[in-house]
């Protein structure tokens, strides 16, 4: 009988510190996630700030043209960027709060692409080819920003997974639930330069 009664207690114990192990490490992933995401975060934060000083200073500061104020194609066109940017701002600063909203991750990857869309436009019809700097120079600093994001986005779309996978092994997705972890969005396709 004392080998039973020492069972009774080293089994629950065995199981209670497994328990601790799978939910730190699950607290490790996500964290992990959330790291890779800041930094990424910080990225995707210069390329607004870029794409944003680079609008007519008539735009800058929240100053924008009316819709009945746009006379022509041009004024049009950084409307539209400017738009686009502002976009983006809000679906970073949602995704930047959300992490494991998966729509939410994916509504941050159509606001780049809408503002990638916005910038091409704005610069094939909006620099004058005589401009300083040039649309080529302006061109090459944002693809050098994109670029730049890839490494960021690779890394958090790396991490994402593994904690994804992670809260979807047995035994953990166990704990996983009754801890309230939920799968955390990643960003396939941002920043993809063209």
């Amino acid at each position: 009988m004392p080998n039973l009664s020492l069972w009774i207690w080293v089994v629950p114990a065995l199981l209670f510190f497994w328990a601790i192990g799978a939910y730190n490490r699950l607290v490790r992933l996500r964290a992990g996630a959330r790291r890779a995401f800041a930094v990424l975060d910080e990225q995707l934060v210069r390329q607004i700030v870029w794409v944003q000083g680079c609008l007519p200073e008539s735009m800058r500061g929240g100053a924008q043209t009316g819709p009945a104020e746009l006379q022509d194609e041009v004024t049009a066109a950084w409307a539209l960027l400017h738009a686009a940017s502002d976009q983006f701002a809000a679906a970073l600063a949602h995704a930047r709060a959300d992490l494991a909203d998966v729509p939410t991750m994916a509504g941050l990857v159509l606001a780049h692409e809408a503002m990638r869309t916005a910038w091409a436009g704005a610069l094939a019809g909006a620099v004058a080819p005589d401009a300083v700097p040039s649309a080529d120079r302006l061109q090459a600093r944002w693809l050098r920003l994109l670029h730049q994001s890839l490494p960021l986005r690779a890394a958090f779309n790396e991490a994402a997974q593994a904690y994804n996978q992670a809260i979807a092994q047995f035994p953990a997705s166990f704990i996983a639930r009754l801890a309230g972890f939920k799968p955390a969005g990643t960003v396939t396709r941002l920043a993809e330069p063209r």
